[in-house]
C-alpha cells in the first residue's frame, strides 16, 4: 500500500497523535509582505526580475537566515547569496547590502502579516483529535505574538521558535523537544507539516510523516522534488482530506499528490 494513503487512513482514524507545523508560510501568509520587500528594494535598485521565481529563491533564504544569528548570516553568506539568479551578476558585497534590505522590510511588514483564512477554524477542529506544535524558524516571540493576536495560543501544546530549538531545520534534531514529552509513542505517530523543502527534510530526517503545503513560497514542482508523503494545495485541503472531503474540487491528483 501506499505510504501517502496509509498516512491518509491514520488521519482519518484518529491514530495520529501529533502534527507539527512550521509556520511562516504554512499558518502565516508572508506572501504579501515578501514580495512588498522585494519589489521595493529591486525598483530602488533598478533591478529586474522574474517576480515569481526570485520571491521562491529569496523565501527559502529567508527561512535560513531568520534563524541565525548575525555572525553566522555573515559567515555564510557567500556561499548562500549563489541561489538567488537575479543577483548573481552583483558583487558579493551589493548582494549583502540588498538582502539586508530585503530582509529588514520584509521583518517590518510580516509583522502585520495574516494568518492563512481559515486557520483559526481549521486549528479549532484538529485540536480536538491531535496533538498541535509549531517549530519555526522565526524567533518564538514573534510568532507568540500572532498567536495571541488571534488567541489560538493555548491550542498548541508546545510552540519552538529558532531562539528555543537545540538546531534547526533541516537537522532532525529540531524536533527533539516535541517527542521528550512523548516516551511511550513511536515516531511514526506524528506528522511535519510545512511549506519548505527543508520542513519535508527535517520531518523525514527525523522519521516522522511528511505533508507538504504549497501555500507558501516554495513551488508545488520544488516541493515535489522532496517527496512528501502527501502534498496538498492548502490548510483547507489538509482538513478536507481529514474529513474524507474532495480535496481541491476534484478527485484527481491535481490537487493531491500521493507519495509511493
Amino acid at each position: 500500500m501506499q505510504a501517502g494513503n496509509q498516512l491518509i487512513k491514520r488521519l482519518q482514524s484518529g491514530s495520529i497523535r501529533g502534527i507539527i507545523f512550521d509556520f511562516d508560510g504554512t499558518l502565516l501568509d508572508i506572501r504579501e509582505p515578501l514580495q512588498r520587500a522585494i519589489e521595493e528594494v529591486y525598483q530602488a535598485k533598478n533591478i529586474n526580475a522574474d517576480i515569481t521565481s526570485t520571491i521562491e529563491e529569496i523565501g527559502a533564504l529567508m527561512e535560513t537566515i531568520q534563524g541565525y544569528p548575525l555572525p553566522k548570516i555573515l559567515l555564510e553568506s557567500y556561499e548562500m547569496f549563489k541561489y538567488i539568479s537575479s543577483l548573481k551578476s552583483l558583487t558579493f558585497f551589493k548582494k549583502l547590502e540588498i538582502a539586508i534590505k530585503i530582509f529588514t522590510k520584509y521583518l517590518t511588514y510580516a509583522k502585520e502579516a495574516p494568518l492563512f483564512p481559515n486557520t483559526v477554524e481549521i486549528l479549532k477542529k484538529l485540536k480536538k483529535s491531535f496533538d498541535l506544535f509549531i517549530v519555526s524558524h522565526n524567533q518564538t516571540r514573534n510568532v507568540l505574538e500572532h498567536l495571541e493576536k488571534e488567541n489560538i495560543k493555548p491550542f498548541f501544546k508546545g510552540i519552538f521558535g529558532a531562539d528555543v530549538l537545540p538546531a534547526l531545520k533541516p537537522d532532525p534534531k529540531a524536533l527533539s523537544p516535541i517527542f521528550e514529552s512523548y516516551k511511550s509513542c513511536k515516531l511514526k505517530d506524528f506528522i511535519m507539516v510545512g511549506d519548505m523543502p527543508s520542513d519535508i527534510e527535517v520531518g523525514r530526517e527525523a522519521g516522522v510523516w511528511t505533508i507538504a503545503i504549497a501555500s507558501g513560497v516554495s513551488s508545488k514542482q520544488t516541493l515535489t522534488e522532496f517527496k512528501p508523503d502527501i502534498l496538498v494545495e492548502s490548510l483547507d485541503d489538509f482538513l478536507n482530506l481529514i474529513e474524507q472531503k474532495k480535496v481541491s474540487n476534484s478527485n484527481t491528483q491535481k490537487g493531491l499528490k500521493i507519495k509511493s
